[in-house]
């Protein structure tokens, strides 16, 4: 199960991915929900959720999406800085710790509901 749709990714988080980018990556931000709060959620459980925490747990599936996409796109990218003739390119890459201290501080804004799972 998936956390965020695009319509909320769109609409209310605003993010800026391709449906079909978006909904390869949400999986994988789902996922790490899952694994942050060891259980899977399930209709009845999000169903049982204030609105504002259905709110929070959507935001952070789609925080988490960006995120996981963004670290894909700076591993594949292997150049990290040229310059020839005054002409200069730079990949900016998300390092490991980068990745982790984000990581941690988007699952932070979890639902305190949610808290009972882990």
């Amino acid at each position: 199960m998936v956390y965020a749709d695009y319509e909320y990714y769109q609409n209310n988080y605003f993010g800026t991915l391709p449906e079909e980018l978006f909904n390869s990556q949400v999986l994988k931000a789902s996922r790490e929900i899952d694994k942050n709060i060891n259980t899977i959620l399930n209709d009845e459980i999000i169903n049982s959720l204030s609105e504002k925490a259905q709110d929070q747990l959507k935001y952070t599936a789609c925080a988490l999406t960006d995120l996981i996409y963004s670290k894909g796109q700076s591993d594949n990218k292997k150049l990290s800085s040229l310059s020839i003739d005054g002409v200069s390119k730079t990949f900016k890459s998300v390092s490991i710790a980068q990745y982790n201290m984000s990581r941690k501080d988007i699952l932070s804004n979890l639902p305190d509901e949610l808290t009972c799972y882990i």
